[in-house]
Parts: structure tokens; sequence; C-alpha cells
């Protein structure tokens, strides 16, 4: 869904007399083998080691059709530093990060990577041999490029305005297009209400039967939670599926409070499905939706699903903290996919520990998709912005599974994630977010958020 585009560009020592150009050769196919034993990875190389300025213009050139996101200056020995910097200008026009890397003599990517900086092109060094832990962070780099190119000409989609009075989770969309790269295109909610109503019932039939059949619990009450309700919580799923495509949106938010969740129906279930990579027709890609329409919540979403290479992600309230069992409760009514009630390829084994319950926000009612995740590694993000400034914390997390009887000292119909955390860490947390939302991905990718920050100039607080 998201691959990373990798283009290695050897540079070569332009005298014909050195006796190390035949090395240079050699290590040129070396490179481009070993990084294209990896998964998960495209890479392209340059027809031929560079030698020249000429050479630098015309292989960087051919190597551009393949649109990478991270380009490795691979100097083996030596090259002109000239050469290096003109490459890495044609390059710029493609290419979101520059690696110099060599695994021999210093001299050379020294000379390369400080001529780069001199003339204020941005670059990382690697050098050393060819292992899988220096492998490993061109990888991660060549994520953070992706993720940082790949937003660029994306197109945020906004249902209402703000949301409960929270200056939180509304953003300058010129400072938006500015930083990022990412338009935000606004919709009324009454778009919503008008395509749900001509949604074919047979569709909404075919979508709550998927559904009903799949969870392990509904808890119909006849009141705040019943057939009609749900139903047309999967009516308005549809409805927002289908503006999306129609606008074109890449993600989206839906403020939903008050005015839906009191007068229609609360879109927990909606903006949960529209997260999955799942639905009654078959995989699908997720769709990032932030609850609340939380726009900063929303960029820090898609982010995350970038730089995961499409994995669903999450919108979640600060909710509870255990002291006594350092556990720190976060849920949120809608903002998170059920495929994190179990983290599986089959919809089947995540929807089995998904409860629909009554939802205990908005007059109008609705379900509730209550779950507890696993046990399993996260990344925890959030933007925010202080006097303007865009801020992200960082935190690598571990959750464990709670009996599900616990989300009673929380909030009992939401789903959760619990995570274990220190008392001085989530002290630290806390006191540095300035935001209640915070986000989550399945697997580390602190490294290459790091990344993302300083490619976009964006202060990094990565509570470690």
């Amino acid at each position: 869904m998201y691959t990373p585009r990798v283009g290695i560009i050897t540079l070569g020592d332009p005298r014909e007399e050195v006796p190390w150009r035949e090395k240079e050769d050699r290590k040129h196919r070396e490179l481009l083998e070993k990084l294209r034993e990896i998964d998960g990875l495209e890479v392209y190389g340059t027809e031929k080691v560079v030698r020249s300025l000429k050479e630098a213009e015309s292989e960087v050139e051919k190597l551009l059709i393949k649109k990478p996101d991270l380009a490795v200056l691979h100097i083996p020995v030596w090259t002109y530093p000239s050469i290096t910097v003109r490459a890495a200008e044609v390059a710029a026009k493609e290419v979101a990060l520059f690696v110099v890397y060599g695994d021999g003599v210093l001299s050379g990517i020294l000379a390369s990577g400080g001529a780069l900086s001199q003339v204020g092109i941005r670059r990382e060094l690697l050098w050393g041999p060819m292992s899988r832990e220096n492998l490993s962070r061109l990888v991660k780099w060549a994520r953070a490029a992706m993720t940082v190119k790949r937003l660029r000409g994306m197109t945020y989609g906004v249902f209402g305005g703000r949301a409960l009075g929270m200056y939180t989770v509304v953003a300058d969309p010129s400072q938006i297009k500015m930083i990022f790269g990412v338009d935000v295109e606004h919709v009324d909610q009454l778009e919503i209400l008008r395509k749900a109503e001509k949604i074919p019932d047979e569709k909404v039939e075919k979508h709550y039967k998927w559904l009903v059949e799949r969870v392990g619990k509904i808890e119909f009450d006849g009141r705040v939670l019943t057939e009609e309700k749900l139903k047309r919580q999967i009516r308005a799923y549809l409805a927002l599926k289908e503006l999306i495509k129609e606008h074109g949106f890449d993600f989206c938010g839906v403020k939903c409070q008050p005015e839906l969740s009191d007068k229609y129906v609360n879109l927990c279930v909606a903006v949960a499905l529209l997260n999955d990579p799942y639905d009654a027709e078959g995989p699908k890609e997720p769709v990032v939706c932030a609850c609340e329409v939380d726009h900063d919540g929303a960029l820090t979403m898609q982010i995350l699903k970038i730089v995961s290479g499409g994995k669903p992600t999450t919108l979640m309230d600060f909710l509870v903290y255990d002291p006594e069992e350092e556990l720190l409760y976060l849920g949120n009514c809608g903002g998170m996919s059920t495929w994190f009630a179990e983290t599986s390829s089959k919809p089947e084994e995540n929807l089995e520990n998904v409860h629909l319950l009554p939802q205990v926000q908005g007059k109008a009612g609705g379900a509730a998709t209550q779950y507890v995740a696993p046990e399993k590694t996260f990344t925890l993000a959030r933007l925010y912005r202080i006097k303007g400034e865009y801020h992200m914390v960082v935190l690598k997390a571990e959750s464990t599974r709670v009996d599900r009887s616990k989300l009673k000292k929380s909030v009992w119909p939401w789903p959760h994630i619990v995570i274990k955390i220190s008392k001085d860490k989530v002290n630290k947390l806390i006191k540095t977010i300035k935001a209640n939302h915070l986000h989550a991905v399945e697997g580390d990718y602190t490294e290459e958020l790091s990344k993302i920050c300083d490619l976009l100039n964006i202060r990094l607080h990565n509570i470690a």
C-alpha cells in the first residue's frame, strides 16, 4: 500500500589510473543486491557508477523516473564532492532525503557529506559494513522520507466545524498546507444525511448482516441501541465512504457531536469501519477518520498510517490512570478501528472480540464498539501546537489486555488500549502533550517519526 522507494547512486573516482575503480563497480552491485533482499522496499539504481558531472545529470535523471523517496549517495572509496553535489541537486526535484553512505575509506563520504552541508542540502551520513543494522537504518529513513513526500498533495476532508468548543481539534488550513503539503477541504455534515438517505436498503442490509454475524455480542436495549439505530450508523458509514470517494479525500475528520449524535445517530460505528482494513465488501485500504474533526489528530493518524505501510491507526482520549497497577487506559467512542481488537488479518477474529454496546454519549443513541486490545508494541504519537508552532510527542509503549470488567473504572462501552507505563513517565507525557487526544499504530516507528519531525522542522518530544 505504502512502500518506500530507494534510489542508489554510486559515485566513483573520475581518475582512470586509480586502482579501486573495479571495487566501486562491485560495491554498486552488492549494495543493490542486499537492499533488494529486504521485504517491503522498492530498490532502483543508476545503470553504472557515476564518475562525472554530466553522468551525474544523465544517470540521476533516468533514476528519477522511478520516483524514489530516498536517495543513497553511495561512495565506496572516493569521488569528487562536486559530482556528489550535482547528483543531489538533480535528485532534489524528487527526493525528500539524501544519505551519504560508504563502507570503506571515510574521507570520501566525509568530503561529500561536508560539501552537501555547505551548500544547504539536507543529508544523513552512514558508514560501516552492509550489515543488517545499517541497512535497517536506511529502511527507517526511507519510510520517513516516503511519509513526508506522500503527504504532499493529499486532501484532508473536514465534515463539520469545531466540536465541543475544543481549540486543539482545529487548525489553520494555510499552515497545514505550508508545513505538510496537505489541502484542507470542508463539507457540511448535512451532506452525510443527504447521502445516507439515498443508500439502497439492500446495501445497508448486506453490511448490517455482515457485522452482526461477526461481532461477539450486541446489547440491544430498545432505547439507546436498536436495530434501526445500528442500521442508521451503517447508512452513515456508507454515505461517508461515497462522499470521500466523490471528493477525492485521502483522509478525513467528522464533527459528529452534538448535531449528529443528538439529532440523527452517533457515528461511532461509521468512524470505526472507515478506519478498518475491511468491511462487508472485503479487504480495503483503511481511511483515516478522526472523531470531533480533530485536524492535528487526523494528520498524526495519516502520518502513522503511511510510515507503517498502511496499517490502521487510532484516535484515543486520555481516560484513567491506575497508579497501583501503573496502567493508562486510552480509548474513544468511535475513533478506534475494530482491527485493534485482535490485530488479525482476519476480520472475524477481530470482530469476535468486539461488543456493540449502547453508547453513553449523545441523545440520538447508537452503538459503541467495546474491546480491549491485546498485548502488543505500539507507537503512540500526537501533533499539537504551542503559539502556532508544531510539536510532536512520541512514545513507544507495551499494551496489556486487562479483563473487560476493569473497563468499568474507565468508560464502559468504549474500545480501549491499556498501556503499562510508570508514574514518572505518564506524568511526563501529560505535562508535555498539549491536547486530550493520543494516537497509535502497531509496531515501533519512533526512529522514523524522529526523522519525519526533522524533515518537517517540527519539534520532537520523545517520552523515553
